[in-house]
């Protein structure tokens, strides 16, 4: 039967193990730590467990446990450091061991949310046709910190390749919307603008590209 907090603790064991050190307690607890995080004044076996040494192995045994999550998650794909310590606090763990992990993947190089923003940023682009804009927003509402977010958008996306981008969408908003439409009709300039400003097109890239897509397709007729 497990011990409750207010009864005295004992080591059983502290063993070596594949992954570290496995300690056994005598209220029940198997604990997974790593060897360099075993606590200063560890008992013998058999001897009490000071409150201080017993609470820095249970918080050495979470940061084990929340970096090994780490890794599966982020051998699945990448994750912003914001997005992890969001799904570690939604699975009950605390949040001192969980900055104390990810600091640590931070620093190795592990975690990295500009190696996140520029490969999102890459993949985005070549799916479809958006503006810096919107790919900013993406960004920060996904935790990369803004201003990191508007200079990985600024490196990976040039003016000229965002023109290129919204002259890309204004085609394809054109081709599905050009029967009965005229392009000198104020209303329709506004709903395609309205449409890739949305996409994060600058107002004046915006207007461009649908009046140049306009006139392509008119020449085609």
């Amino acid at each position: 039967m497990a011990m409750t907090g207010d009864e005295e603790v004992r080591l059983l064991t502290c063993l070596p193990a594949e992954n570290g050190v496995v300690v056994t307690l005598s209220d029940g607890s198997v604990l997974e730590v790593a060897e360099v995080s075993l606590p200063d004044g560890m008992p013998a076996a058999g001897e009490l467990v000071s409150p201080a040494v017993l609470l820095e192995l249970r918080e050495a045994a979470a940061r084990k446990e929340i970096a090994r999550r780490v890794f599966r998650m982020i051998d699945r794909r990448m994750h912003t450091r914001a997005d992890l310590r969001r799904k570690l606090n939604r699975a009950g763990y605390d949040r001192g061991p969980i900055d104390r992990v990810l600091d640590g993947f931070v620093e190795q190089g592990l975690v990295s949310d500009r190696a996140y923003a520029e490969a999102w940023c890459r993949d985005t682009l070549a799916d479809r046709p958006v503006g810096g804009r919107y790919m900013v927003a993406k960004l920060a509402a996904k935790g990369v910190e803004r201003g990191l977010a508007e200079g990985v958008v600024a490196q990976m996306l040039s003016p000229e390749r965002e023109r290129e981008l919204a002259l890309v969408a204004a085609r394809k908003w054109w081709m599905r919307r050009r029967v009965g439409a005229d392009p000198r009709d104020p209303a329709v300039v506004a709903k395609a603008v309205r449409f890739l400003s949305g996409r994060g097109f600058p107002y004046a890239a915006a207007r461009a590209a649908f009046r140049a897509a306009a006139a392509e397709a008119k020449e085609d007729a």
